[in-house]
Protein backbone atom coordinates (compact mmCIF):
# COMPACT_ATOMS: atom_id res chain seq x y z
CA UNK A 1 0.00 0.00 0.00
CA UNK A 2 1.60 3.08 -1.10
CA UNK A 3 1.45 6.32 1.12
CA UNK A 4 -1.33 8.19 -0.96
CA UNK A 5 -3.81 5.30 -0.73
CA UNK A 6 -2.79 4.85 2.78
CA UNK A 7 -4.20 8.60 3.70
CA UNK A 8 -7.49 7.96 1.92
CA UNK A 9 -7.90 4.99 4.00
CA UNK A 10 -7.47 7.30 7.20
CA UNK A 11 -10.04 9.45 6.21
CA UNK A 12 -12.94 7.09 4.75
CA UNK A 13 -12.58 5.81 8.43
CA UNK A 14 -12.77 9.45 10.19
CA UNK A 15 -15.90 10.09 7.46
CA UNK A 16 -17.04 6.78 8.95
CA UNK A 17 -17.19 6.96 12.49
CA UNK A 18 -18.18 10.63 12.17
CA UNK A 19 -21.55 9.40 10.44
CA UNK A 20 -22.33 6.93 13.48
CA UNK A 21 -21.66 9.17 16.05
CA UNK A 22 -24.73 10.48 18.21
CA UNK A 23 -25.39 13.89 17.98
CA UNK A 24 -25.98 15.51 21.78
CA UNK A 25 -28.41 18.36 21.69
CA UNK A 26 -27.34 21.35 23.03
CA UNK A 27 -29.11 22.56 26.37
CA UNK A 28 -30.33 25.59 25.88
CA UNK A 29 -30.83 28.51 28.23
CA UNK A 30 -34.80 28.08 28.07
CA UNK A 31 -34.62 24.87 29.07
CA UNK A 32 -32.76 25.73 31.98
CA UNK A 33 -35.49 28.41 32.94
CA UNK A 34 -38.15 25.43 32.73
CA UNK A 35 -36.35 23.35 35.05
CA UNK A 36 -36.13 26.03 37.44
CA UNK A 37 -39.68 26.75 37.16
CA UNK A 38 -41.31 23.43 38.22
CA UNK A 39 -44.07 24.53 40.24
CA UNK A 40 -44.49 22.47 43.27
CA UNK A 41 -48.16 20.25 43.86
CA UNK A 42 -50.40 22.34 45.63
CA UNK A 43 -51.08 22.10 49.34
CA UNK A 44 -54.98 20.35 50.12
CA UNK A 45 -57.40 22.35 50.90
CA UNK A 46 -58.26 22.23 55.06
CA UNK A 47 -60.96 20.71 55.70
CA UNK A 48 -64.60 22.29 57.09
CA UNK A 49 -65.08 22.65 60.89
CA UNK A 50 -67.66 20.75 62.51
CA UNK A 51 -70.15 22.40 65.54
CA UNK A 52 -68.57 20.48 68.92
CA UNK A 53 -72.28 19.49 68.78
CA UNK A 54 -71.84 17.35 66.02
CA UNK A 55 -68.76 15.44 67.62
CA UNK A 56 -68.97 12.44 69.19
CA UNK A 57 -65.68 13.51 71.00
CA UNK A 58 -67.53 15.82 72.97
CA UNK A 59 -71.43 13.49 73.54
CA UNK A 60 -70.80 13.83 77.45
CA UNK A 61 -69.81 17.16 77.92
CA UNK A 62 -72.94 18.47 75.51
CA UNK A 63 -75.38 16.52 77.44
CA UNK A 64 -74.10 18.18 80.87
CA UNK A 65 -74.15 21.81 78.53
CA UNK A 66 -77.52 21.04 76.97
CA UNK A 67 -78.93 20.54 80.75
CA UNK A 68 -77.61 23.53 81.97
CA UNK A 69 -78.85 25.71 79.27
CA UNK A 70 -82.20 24.40 79.59
CA UNK A 71 -82.19 24.95 82.96
CA UNK A 72 -80.94 28.82 82.81
CA UNK A 73 -84.34 28.69 79.40
CA UNK A 74 -86.37 28.01 82.27
CA UNK A 75 -85.87 30.37 84.27
CA UNK A 76 -86.79 32.61 81.97
CA UNK A 77 -83.30 34.39 81.41
CA UNK A 78 -82.62 34.04 78.38
CA UNK A 79 -86.16 35.16 77.00
CA UNK A 80 -85.40 38.29 78.81
CA UNK A 81 -82.51 39.01 77.13
CA UNK A 82 -84.41 38.63 73.77
CA UNK A 83 -87.09 41.07 74.94
CA UNK A 84 -84.28 43.50 76.03
CA UNK A 85 -82.24 43.22 72.42
CA UNK A 86 -85.38 42.90 69.76
CA UNK A 87 -86.45 46.12 70.48
CA UNK A 88 -82.90 47.72 69.10
CA UNK A 89 -84.14 45.39 65.62
CA UNK A 90 -86.24 46.84 62.38
CA UNK A 91 -89.24 45.47 61.47
CA UNK A 92 -88.75 42.90 59.21
CA UNK A 93 -85.74 41.33 62.08
CA UNK A 94 -88.59 41.61 64.63
CA UNK A 95 -90.94 39.99 62.10
CA UNK A 96 -88.29 37.10 61.27
CA UNK A 97 -88.25 36.50 65.56
CA UNK A 98 -92.16 36.49 65.73
CA UNK A 99 -92.27 33.57 63.00
CA UNK A 100 -89.47 31.74 64.96
CA UNK A 101 -90.34 31.44 68.13
CA UNK A 102 -88.01 29.03 69.16
CA UNK A 103 -85.29 30.90 68.68
CA UNK A 104 -83.97 34.03 71.66
CA UNK A 105 -81.31 36.47 70.66
CA UNK A 106 -78.11 37.07 72.97
CA UNK A 107 -76.32 39.67 71.08
CA UNK A 108 -76.12 41.12 68.29
CA UNK A 109 -73.33 42.08 66.14
CA UNK A 110 -73.68 44.68 62.85
CA UNK A 111 -71.82 45.33 59.58
CA UNK A 112 -70.59 44.64 56.07
CA UNK A 113 -70.13 40.56 57.21
CA UNK A 114 -70.66 39.16 53.34
CA UNK A 115 -69.11 42.04 51.54
CA UNK A 116 -72.08 43.53 50.26
CA UNK A 117 -72.55 46.40 52.06
CA UNK A 118 -73.14 46.90 55.73
CA UNK A 119 -76.41 45.81 56.37
CA UNK A 120 -75.47 42.41 57.55
CA UNK A 121 -76.33 41.33 61.24
CA UNK A 122 -74.60 38.56 63.67
CA UNK A 123 -76.92 36.79 65.74
CA UNK A 124 -75.78 35.25 68.78
CA UNK A 125 -79.14 32.49 69.39
CA UNK A 126 -80.48 30.34 71.56
CA UNK A 127 -82.64 27.44 70.18
CA UNK A 128 -85.05 26.08 72.69
CA UNK A 129 -85.65 23.47 69.78
CA UNK A 130 -82.03 21.42 70.62
CA UNK A 131 -80.87 23.77 72.96
CA UNK A 132 -77.53 24.65 71.47
CA UNK A 133 -76.37 27.92 71.25
CA UNK A 134 -76.26 29.12 67.45
CA UNK A 135 -74.29 31.77 65.22
CA UNK A 136 -76.68 32.74 62.80
CA UNK A 137 -75.83 35.64 60.04
CA UNK A 138 -78.16 37.95 57.97
CA UNK A 139 -77.08 38.80 54.39
CA UNK A 140 -78.99 41.84 53.85
CA UNK A 141 -78.73 42.08 50.20
CA UNK A 142 -79.80 37.79 49.66
CA UNK A 143 -82.31 38.37 52.85
CA UNK A 144 -81.30 34.65 54.28
CA UNK A 145 -80.62 33.66 57.52
CA UNK A 146 -77.77 30.92 58.00
CA UNK A 147 -75.85 29.33 60.46
CA UNK A 148 -72.03 28.82 61.12
CA UNK A 149 -71.16 25.09 60.76
CA UNK A 150 -74.48 24.02 59.13
CA UNK A 151 -75.96 26.08 56.15
CA UNK A 152 -72.04 28.20 56.22
CA UNK A 153 -68.99 26.34 56.42
CA UNK A 154 -66.56 27.17 58.31
CA UNK A 155 -62.75 26.44 57.98
CA UNK A 156 -59.95 27.15 60.90
CA UNK A 157 -56.80 28.21 58.77
CA UNK A 158 -55.20 28.36 62.14
CA UNK A 159 -55.76 24.76 62.80
CA UNK A 160 -51.60 23.59 61.23
CA UNK A 161 -49.98 26.55 63.17
CA UNK A 162 -48.20 26.21 66.70
CA UNK A 163 -49.98 28.79 68.21
CA UNK A 164 -53.33 27.44 67.53
CA UNK A 165 -54.80 26.12 70.67
CA UNK A 166 -58.80 26.02 70.59
CA UNK A 167 -60.88 23.42 72.46
CA UNK A 168 -64.13 23.48 70.79
CA UNK A 169 -66.03 25.13 68.22
CA UNK A 170 -67.13 28.51 68.28
CA UNK A 171 -70.99 27.34 69.41
CA UNK A 172 -69.76 25.37 72.16
CA UNK A 173 -67.62 27.93 73.70
CA UNK A 174 -69.80 30.55 73.78
CA UNK A 175 -72.26 28.21 75.53
CA UNK A 176 -70.01 27.48 78.51
CA UNK A 177 -69.20 30.83 79.08
CA UNK A 178 -72.85 31.91 79.53
CA UNK A 179 -73.26 29.10 81.61
CA UNK A 180 -70.41 30.34 83.40
CA UNK A 181 -71.78 33.63 83.82
CA UNK A 182 -75.07 32.75 84.80
CA UNK A 183 -75.30 34.48 87.99
CA UNK A 184 -74.42 37.80 86.37
CA UNK A 185 -76.88 37.14 84.07
CA UNK A 186 -79.97 36.72 86.02
CA UNK A 187 -78.98 39.83 88.59
CA UNK A 188 -78.34 42.18 85.67
CA UNK A 189 -80.21 40.92 82.63
CA UNK A 190 -77.13 41.17 80.44
CA UNK A 191 -73.94 39.15 79.40
CA UNK A 192 -70.39 39.44 78.54
CA UNK A 193 -71.27 39.54 74.80
CA UNK A 194 -73.19 42.32 75.13
CA UNK A 195 -71.08 44.50 77.97
CA UNK A 196 -68.63 45.76 75.54
CA UNK A 197 -70.03 45.24 72.48
CA UNK A 198 -67.51 42.34 71.85
CA UNK A 199 -69.47 40.12 69.78
CA UNK A 200 -68.63 42.65 66.61
CA UNK A 201 -67.95 43.06 63.20
CA UNK A 202 -64.72 45.12 63.46
CA UNK A 203 -61.61 45.76 61.36
CA UNK A 204 -58.87 44.14 64.13
CA UNK A 205 -56.14 46.28 62.38
CA UNK A 206 -57.09 48.94 64.15
CA UNK A 207 -59.17 47.95 66.77
CA UNK A 208 -57.37 47.72 70.25
CA UNK A 209 -58.94 44.95 71.28
CA UNK A 210 -56.34 42.50 69.42
CA UNK A 211 -52.72 41.68 69.76
CA UNK A 212 -51.89 41.02 66.38
CA UNK A 213 -48.18 40.08 67.60
CA UNK A 214 -49.00 38.57 70.10
CA UNK A 215 -52.30 36.61 69.24
CA UNK A 216 -52.43 33.20 66.79
CA UNK A 217 -52.82 34.87 63.18
CA UNK A 218 -52.67 33.59 59.98
CA UNK A 219 -49.92 35.89 57.97
CA UNK A 220 -51.22 35.37 54.69
CA UNK A 221 -54.41 37.65 55.39
CA UNK A 222 -52.51 41.07 54.78
CA UNK A 223 -53.75 43.92 57.18
CA UNK A 224 -55.90 45.27 54.41
CA UNK A 225 -58.03 41.62 54.60
CA UNK A 226 -59.10 42.65 58.29
CA UNK A 227 -61.91 44.54 58.01
CA UNK A 228 -65.51 43.35 58.25
CA UNK A 229 -63.94 40.72 60.63
CA UNK A 230 -66.72 38.90 62.80
CA UNK A 231 -65.43 38.46 66.12
CA UNK A 232 -66.69 35.92 68.66
CA UNK A 233 -65.58 36.20 72.09
CA UNK A 234 -65.24 32.87 73.60
CA UNK A 235 -64.55 34.37 77.30
CA UNK A 236 -66.37 36.26 79.60
CA UNK A 237 -63.15 37.31 81.92
CA UNK A 238 -59.89 37.20 79.28
CA UNK A 239 -59.39 39.27 76.22
CA UNK A 240 -60.10 35.54 74.03
CA UNK A 241 -61.41 36.12 70.49
CA UNK A 242 -61.53 34.35 67.24
CA UNK A 243 -61.68 36.04 64.48
CA UNK A 244 -63.50 35.29 61.00
CA UNK A 245 -63.67 36.27 57.57
CA UNK A 246 -66.55 35.34 54.97
CA UNK A 247 -64.59 34.40 51.38
CA UNK A 248 -66.68 35.23 48.71
CA UNK A 249 -64.82 33.24 46.21
CA UNK A 250 -64.86 30.09 47.95
CA UNK A 251 -68.14 31.10 49.88
CA UNK A 252 -66.66 29.93 53.54
CA UNK A 253 -65.86 31.94 56.96
CA UNK A 254 -62.22 31.18 57.70
CA UNK A 255 -60.94 31.70 60.97
CA UNK A 256 -57.55 33.63 60.70
CA UNK A 257 -57.11 35.32 63.82
CA UNK A 258 -56.66 34.00 67.60
CA UNK A 259 -55.77 35.63 71.29
CA UNK A 260 -56.05 33.67 74.21
CA UNK A 261 -54.89 35.09 77.04
CA UNK A 262 -55.32 37.85 79.87
CA UNK A 263 -55.91 41.22 79.57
Amino acid sequence: MNLKTFFLYIVLLLALVSCHQTKTPKTTKNDEQKKEQVVPPASPPLPSDTSSYDSPRFADRIEEQTQQLIKMNDAGLFDKLHQKLTTTLSADQKDYFLGHPNLAVLAIAKGNIFENGSGDLGYLLYNKDNHHIEITLFDHKRNTYNTLYKELKVVNTLQNLDCSSSFGSLDYLVASELIYQEDYIRLNNSNYLIDDNSFDVTDISTNKNFDLQQGCLNKKFSKEAMANSLCVPTSSVYANFQCLKYNKKKQIFEIYFSQEFAD
